[in-house]
């Protein structure tokens, strides 16, 4: 497309985003006003806090209960809450046989606890006893089908007893429309007997207020009941939710107008499936889920592919809505609600203005610095950033992703990052400037020659994210996904809607303002790294080998998130506020904790276990509760437990998991790119990378075990998403230099001096890495001047990181290469040959034309794409 067709593609799409954006500022109360306002998160909005029981007499027979099935349990709560949008909720283990669930405040609340509840286990049942007229023509059961509200259901004659019944969901429903009328009637309690009070909400009660003309009605429900039982138990169980591949339930059309949905079995369940349909052609086989009976078709003929499908369904949403329950996975046992509660935000409306206002000079600091360091350019690029930032919020309130303010944090930290493609663009085109190359001509070879690098480095950051997304859960996948999409953006405006500002404000003009376009402020250094190479090595040891001390002593001190600890529930006669709460805590000795104000007056107060003892004991609970009488005499006790830790040992062994695969991705990936003179010369690429992350990771690591041990800084999940977006950083910084070094060897050809190549290659480069550095720094520093309290330790764990990745991927990452290629390297494998950098000089260049037929640059100027500007001097 050209230039002009983009703009006007762009002035759309930002249309559209804008609209998403201010629609809820604008429409308020329309429908669309409120389907896209932003999801807030707990500590902004508050939300919903229910405390979830299992039911261990529904553990199915042969299972125990025991740590995996407990862990179980948690991971599918959070895949339910998160298949309704990125809603990073809070679920935490509590006691022996509870969890604790909090969500954000959200439309669908109802439905999310509904979900929360049931087991999702989908069971396929067979019985000979069902009546077809191919095949079983004297069963005793026959299916007749049926319409409800929301799709096609299902009523059962049983033929002998000359009785119809419905499944559990249809009874329940019946059961509940009789106690909402008894109740607005005002009748009196009645017995429920079994089997009705072993129904969903109605489990365990022993009254229900009934109206007296509904009696017969009540107890012609439990007989339903009880036959649908004895029909089911008469009945096999053939398949099951275990034999579904997992994450692999799908809502379409299918090829009709109908909403289905499709499943597909795993190996196991597909050699079931078609072994069952096959001696069982012409017979019924019912799909059965939570006391509902989905389908009960006739298999028409041996189904051997493994893929089956539920139909039909209203709407897609309808369709969608149980592919999303069926993916989150099924639960061993049945959850019931025995306590639920609304939640206040754990920040207050002044942290959120702060963490807002900090944004604000950050987008400013860095607007100034972009058009002061590249004028005109650098005025089109604070244009693309807010463009990028219009289209990322737009996209986030559509997905939906919650906004926390460690959320909005990281947000702003994405636009910091988005800079770095426009300044490395900006970088080439500058020296294609400065080569004497006309504005149109530079500027596309300037995009041209930066682009490898660009996509490469996206690239390892994009597989790193989807690695994360696919293995985590909870906060961790929030990130990824945020991360994803804001490389996506990232590379579609500096590639797309600033390359089409720029070429199409240049038009034809052949006339060249260079300071206009900041050429005179190319700077470039001519330092030595590859001969001093030994020193920086000894310089990162010497931070990294005192944080492994620190770790050793104890500075490594984990928050609650991944130790667990107790929580003690307060109730207040008056009003009272998180702050006074936690002062008074402290005053009592508990430094630690942290207070959540709960609906009428009640105060969850969660302490962490101390390092090298266990968490606190009910003696200790009392103890506590008696000196907080002191400053609040109206204070009780309404319950104490232990809590376990919401961040699992499966969570960060996942994310573990998923930066080593991510790891073996970026090797061989950068060994392929990188592979000049063969596969094993393009290996040292992959590995200098991934030595230069570790490296960034031991930085950050060690310097928190350091702040652990002096200001006992804990260890939490905004350590853990700092450390991920380290990871992401890293690769992305040493990719550039890589990228360049790549180009000068292409250029050179074997004759070059290796150590002068790479030191030009960084000199290269080197205004780039501290500009982009310098932009995301100057975000962080906003943050933790302005940002408040509760993400500062986040935003110092990202600037330790960012200044930790620029140092590696300059001092560590590209030597490594040389030593490598020393150590391993051969000649004649299409690399420059190996010298320390100090006695050699490289071949002088002749002139060379400029493509666009403009005058020769001086043989004292490098030309080409692999050096611009003057020689740098060597002594001898």
């Amino acid at each position: 497309m050209k230039p002009r067709q983009l703009v006007l593609l762009v002035i759309v799409l930002a249309l559209l985003a804008a609209v998403v954006t201010f629609a809820p500022l604008v429409a308020p109360n329309s429908a669309f006003g409120k389907k896209v306002t932003p999801r807030l998160g707990l500590d902004i909005q508050g939300g919903a806090r229910v405390v979830l029981e299992a039911d261990l007499s529904t553990l199915p027979k042969g299972q125990k209960w025991n740590d995996e099935t407990r862990s179980s349990v948690l991971r599918t709560l959070d895949n339910r809450v998160n298949s309704n949008g990125v809603a990073e909720p809070v679920i935490t283990p509590k006691g022996d046989t509870q969890f604790v669930v909090e969500i954000p405040a959200v439309k669908n609340e109802k439905d999310i606890l509904d979900q929360l509840q049931k087991t999702a286990q989908l069971v396929f049942y067979y019985s000979q006893d069902w009546y077809t007229s191919e095949k079983n023509k004297l069963g005793r059961y026959a299916f007749e089908m049926s319409t409800d509200s929301s799709r096609e259901s299902y009523e059962i004659t049983d033929k002998t007893a000359n009785k119809t019944f419905r499944d559990p969901f249809h009874i329940l429903g019946a059961l509940r429309e009789l106690v909402d009328a008894g109740e607005r009637a005002g009748a009196k309690p009645v017995a429920l007997t079994a089997p009705l009070n072993t129904l969903g909400a109605f489990a365990g009660l022993q009254t229900v207020k009934i109206q007296e003309s509904d009696l017969k009605t009540l107890a012609a429900l439990g007989d339903e009941l009880s036959q649908f039982n004895a029909f089911l138990a008469a009945s096999r169980r053939e398949l099951d939710g275990s034999d579904l591949a997992p994450g692999r339930a799908r809502a379409s059309f299918g090829n009709g107008t109908n909403a289905i949905v499709e499943l597909e079995f795993n190996k196991k369940g597909q050699e079931k499936f078609a072994t069952f349909t096959k001696a069982h052609t012409d017979e019924i086989l019912m799909i059965y889920l939570d006391g509902r009976i989905l389908m009960a078709p006739k298999i028409n003929d041996p189904i051997t592919d493994g893929r089956a499908q539920i139909s039909p369904f209203p709407t897609l949403k309808d369709a969608k809505k149980l592919s999303d329950y069926l993916n989150g996975g099924a639960l061993p046992v049945t959850l019931n609600i025995v306590q639920q509660q609304s939640l206040e935000a754990t920040l207050g409306k002044d942290a959120v203005k702060s963490g807002l206002a900090a944004g604000v000079v950050a987008l400013v600091l860095i607007g100034v610095f972009m058009i002061g360091i590249y004028r005109l350019p650098g005025f089109v690029a604070v244009c693309a950033l807010l463009l990028y930032t219009l289209f990322t919020y737009a996209i986030f309130v559509l997905i939906p992703v919650t906004f926390t303010l460690p959320g909005i944090a990281g947000f702003i930290l994405s636009v910091g990052m988005a800079v770095d493609a426009n300044i490395l663009i900006f970088e080439r085109t500058k020296e294609e400037l400065k080569a004497g190359k006309s504005l149109k001509v530079a500027i596309t070879t300037g995009f041209q020659r930066a682009f490898s690098a660009i996509f490469d480095s996206n690239m390892c950051t994009a597989v790193t994210s989807f690695l994360l997304y696919q293995l985590g859960n909870g906060s961790v996948r929030g990130f990824a996904l945020t991360l994803m999409i804001g490389v996506a953006l990232s590379m579609f405006t500096a590639i797309t809607v600033t390359r089409s500002f720029l070429l199409l404000l240049v038009g034809e003009n052949k006339t060249v303002n260079l300071e206009a376009w900041g050429v005179n402020n190319l700077w470039r250094p001519h330092f030595k790294i590859i001969s001093h190479r030994f020193r920086w090595y000894i310089l990162s040891l010497a931070i990294i080998v005192p944080g492994v001390a620190f770790a050793f002593m104890g500075g490594f001190k984990q928050g609650i998130e991944f130790t667990g600890g107790s929580e003690l529930t307060l109730k207040f006669a008056q009003p009272v506020t998180r702050a006074e709460i936690e002062s008074a805590v402290s005053e009592a000795g508990f430094k630690e904790a942290a207070a959540q104000i709960a609906g009428d007056n009640t105060v969850l107060l969660r302490l962490p276990a101390e390092a090298g003892k266990k968490e606190m004991d009910v003696r200790e609970a009392e103890t506590l509760v008696e000196k907080l009488k002191a400053k609040f005499p109206s204070i009780t006790k309404q319950g104490f437990e232990r809590i376990g830790a919401s961040i699992s040992k499966e969570l960060t062994q996942n994310a573990f998991s998923s930066i080593t695969l991510s790891s073996l991705f970026i090797v061989l990936y950068l060994t392929f790119r990188f592979a000049i003179g063969g596969f094993k010369n393009g290996l040292k690429f992959g590995v200098a990378a991934i030595i230069a992350m570790l490296h960034d990771v031991a930085v950050l690591v060690g310097v928190f075990c350091f702040l652990g041990w002096f200001l006992n800084w804990k260890i939490d999940s905004l350590f853990l998403t700092a450390a991920l977006t380290v990871v992401g950083f890293s690769v992305h910084d040493t990719i550039i230099i890589f990228d360049r070094i790549r180009e000068n060897l292409q250029h050179r050809g074997e004759k070059a001096d290796l150590g002068n190549l790479i030191d030009d290659s960084i000199n290269e480069t080197f205004a780039r890495s501290l500009f982009t550095s310098g932009t995301v720094v100057l975000t962080l520093l906003a943050l933790l001047i302005f940002g408040g309290s509760v993400i500062r330790p986040l935003n110092a764990a990202l600037l330790v990181g960012i200044l930790s990745g620029t140092y590696s991927s300059i001092f560590n990452a590209a030597p490594m290469v040389f030593d490598w290629q020393r150590r391993f390297g051969k000649k004649g494998q299409g690399l420059a040959e190996v010298k320390e950098g100090k006695e050699s000089q490289s071949e002088p260049v002749p002139p060379t034309p400029p493509s666009d037929g403009g005058a020769p640059v001086e043989a004292t100027e490098r030309t080409g794409t692999w050096a611009q500007g003057p020689r740098p001097k060597r002594k001898p």
